[in-house]
């Protein structure tokens, strides 16, 4: 009875490990890394600054401001490398006089290609860029609609639709599978192949 155990317990977690490598599951991101965006736009000339947001930091010491969004979670393919990277509890406000607007909570969507997030105390879920063509430099990142519409609605903005907001760069980290568990499944493996030799 014991050996049944044993076995049972083996094959599952011999499958679940071989299903998990077969499909290259999805894996969970680390919250470490971040997400930058040089932001490209004139925003002077449109009579806008920003501001970090939260736990987003800024550094303004050469020609484009850039932003840095630290990575709170997200999942990766390992077989298609598309990756969804997390962002909470950051974003940028814009201002011009007394008026403001944040945005933040960010979500990279590489398969998807678009970055959705928060107007902080308004809207959720809102596609606010989608990407250009990668350089070596980074992905462009373009306004879409909605962002268009706030800056227009909030700021007198012109249709900035399509407009290159900032060139983003972002480094997320797999977590990885628990190094004992591959060889446990083995290990067990083997006791299942015992038990199933024939006996004389």
């Amino acid at each position: 009875m014991f050996r049944n155990i044993l076995g049972g317990l083996a094959l599952a977690i011999s499958a679940s490990v071989v299903s998990q490598s077969a499909s290259a599951a999805v894996v969970p991101l680390r919250a470490t890394g971040e997400t930058t965006v040089e932001v490209t736009a004139d925003l002077a000339g449109l009579g806008l600054s920003g501001a970090p947001y939260l736990d987003a930091t800024v550094d303004a010491s050469g020609p484009n401001p850039v932003f840095a969004f630290p990575i709170t979670g997200g999942t990766l393919d390992p077989g298609t490398g598309a990756a969804m990277t997390e962002h909470d509890n950051s974003g940028v406000t814009l201002s011009a006089g007394s008026t403001s607007a944040t945005v933040g909570n960010f979500v990279v969507d590489t398969a998807g290609a678009t970055v959705d997030g928060d107007i902080i105390g308004g809207a959720t879920d809102i596609t606010f860029f989608t990407f250009g063509t990668p350089t070596g430099s980074g992905i462009p990142l373009l306004i879409s609609d909605p962002l268009a519409t706030t800056l227009t609605g909030v700021f007198g903005a012109p249709d900035l639709e399509g407009a290159e907001f900032g060139i983003a760069n972002t480094s997320p980290t797999p977590v990885p599978l628990p190094a004992g568990l591959p060889l446990l499944a083995m290990a067990l493996g083997s006791l299942v192949l015992v038990r199933r030799k024939p006996s004389n």
